[in-house]
C-alpha cells in the first residue's frame, strides 16, 4: 500500500504544471431530493479511447448507443419502504423495478448507506435482503480539483438462514445442504479516488467540462456457513464460488458541476485495459442509422425465467447471420451461439442462477436485439 501511495504522490506532483483550466466539482453536484437521475448503458462500447493522465482531453463519446435505460428518483429518505433500516439516511433513490439506495450527505461526501430490495446481488440473491454499509461508503467527494487522491474502506456482513433461500441457490454456489443453518456474505471494499484528468467529455445530446475520477475497488467477498456448535466458517477457497474472493474494479468517473448524473463511466476489464461498459448521463438521443420500420426484429425467450433449456425464437428477421450473447451483470460474455434457425432449442443449464442481458449481433458485429433472461 505504501508503495501506490508513492506512485499516486509523483503522479500528482508532475502533474502540478496542468492546473491551468481546470474546473473545480463542489457539492452543487451531489443529488437532491426531487432529482430524476437518467442513465443509459452501452454493454457494447466502439471506439472508446481512454486517455492517460493530464490534460486539457477532448473525449468523443458520442458514438454510445443505448443497450438499456434507467431512471432512479432522489426522495427525501424518510419516504422509502425500507428506511427504518437506515436510520441516518437523508435521501433515497428508488429505481425502476423498486430497489431502494439509501445516503447519507454531509457537505463533503455524498455516500451509500446501504440498499434494499428483492434481488441486490443481480440474480445471486434473488430474495429481500437489507445491505448496510459500515462506515457508508463514499460515493462522491467534493471539491474535487485536479489533481487530487481520496481514500476510504467500507464493508458488510449480510447473513440469511438456509430456511429463507429459495430452492436451487444454494446449489448454484456451490454449496453443499444440510450440514448448516445459515450463510453469510461478508464484503470488504478499500476505494481509491484519483482525479487524473481534465477536459471535456462529448457524449449523445451534449458536451460538458468534467474532471475525470479514476477510480480502483479493492474487493474482497467471503462466503461462511453457519455450523451449529462450530460456528461460522469460512468456505470461499473450499468451495471456489463464482462471484467470491479478492477482486479488482477500474472505472474512469467524468464528472461535470452541471448535472447530478455522472457524465460517462467506463468500467475496465479485468487488465484493466479494455472497456468492456459505458454508463452515461442519458439525453435522450435515440442513435439510429436506418429508418425505423414498423415490425421491428423481435426475440421471443420461452419461457423466462429458464431452468434447464429455452427455446430463442427471432421474429420480423431480416436475411442475414446472427449469433447470440448472454453478458452476465459484470458486463462478460460468458455464453455466445450462432443462430441458425429462426427457433432454437438451447440449454442455460451450466449457467449460475441470476440476470442475464441478451444481445443479437448481426456478421458486422451490429447490435440488432437486446433484453434480459433471468436464469434460475
Amino acid at each position: 500500500m505504501q508503495k501506490k501511495n508513492l506512485v499516486v504522490i509523483c503522479t500528482l506532483l508532475a502533474a502540478a504544471t496542468w492546473l491551468p483550466a481546470q474546473i473545480t466539482i463542489t457539492n452543487a453536484a451531489f443529488p437532491v431530493a426531487g432529482d430524476s437521475l437518467k442513465v443509459a448503458t452501452d454493454l457494447n462500447p466502439a471506439n472508446i479511447v481512454v486517455t492517460p493522465a493530464g490534460g486539457p482531453f477532448a473525449w468523443d463519446y458520442t458514438s454510445l448507443i443505448p443497450t438499456s435505460r434507467t431512471v432512479s428518483t432522489v426522495r427525501p429518505a424518510s419516504e422509502g419502504v425500507h428506511f427504518a433500516a437506515f436510520p441516518g439516511a437523508e435521501l433515497v433513490s428508488i429505481g425502476d423495478l423498486g430497489a431502494e439506495t439509501y445516503f447519507d450527505v454531509t457537505p463533503t461526501a455524498f455516500s451509500i448507506l446501504g440498499a434494499s430490495g428483492g434481488d441486490l446481488g443481480g440474480g445471486m440473491l434473488p430474495i429481500p435482503t437489507d445491505i448496510v454499509f459500515t462506515p457508508p461508503l463514499v460515493q462522491l467527494n467534493a471539491p474535487l480539483t485536479f489533481p487530487n487522491v481520496f481514500s476510504g474502506n467500507s464493508s458488510f456482513n449480510l447473513a440469511i438462514a438456509v430456511a429463507d433461500l429459495p430452492s436451487g441457490i444454494l446449489d448454484s454456489l456451490g454449496v453443499p445442504t444440510g450440514l448448516f443453518d445459515s450463510i453469510r456474505i461478508r464484503l470488504t471494499i478499500d476505494r481509491t479516488d484519483f482525479v487524473d484528468a481534465f477536459g471535456t467529455c462529448a457524449i449523445p445530446g451534449g458536451t460538458y467540462d468534467v474532471l475525470r475520477v479514476k477510480r480502483t475497488d479493492y474487493q474482497d467477498m467471503h462466503l461462511e456457513i453457519h455450523i451449529p456448535f462450530l460456528g461460522w466458517q469460512d468456505v470461499t477457497d473450499l468451495l471456489g464460488a463464482a462471484g467470491f474472493g479478492a477482486d479488482t474494479t477500474i472505472t474512469y468517473n467524468f464528472l461535470s458541476n452541471t448535472a447530478k448524473e455522472p457524465i460517462a463511466v467506463l468500467t475496465m476489464d479485468t487488465t484493466g485495459v479494455n472497456v468492456v461498459q459505458v454508463d452515461y448521463k442519458d439525453n435522450g438521443i435515440q442513435i439510429a442509422v436506418e429508418p425505423v420500420i414498423q415490425n421491428q426484429m423481435e426475440l421471443i425467450i420461452s419461457p423466462n425465467p429458464v431452468s434447464n433449456t429455452a427455446t430463442f425464437t427471432l421474429k420480423n428477421i431480416e436475411p442475414g447471420q446472427y449469433t447470440l450473447h448472454l453478458v452476465n451483470m459484470n458486463g462478460q460474455r460468458v455464453w455466445s451461439k450462432e443462430m441458425n434457425s429462426v427457433s432454437e432449442q438451447v440449454s442455460l443449464e451450466k449457467l449460475s442462477s441470476g440476470i442475464y442481458l441478451y444481445q443479437l449481433m448481426d456478421a458486422s458485429q451490429q447490435m440488432k436485439v437486446a433484453g434480459k433472461v433471468v436464469k434460475e
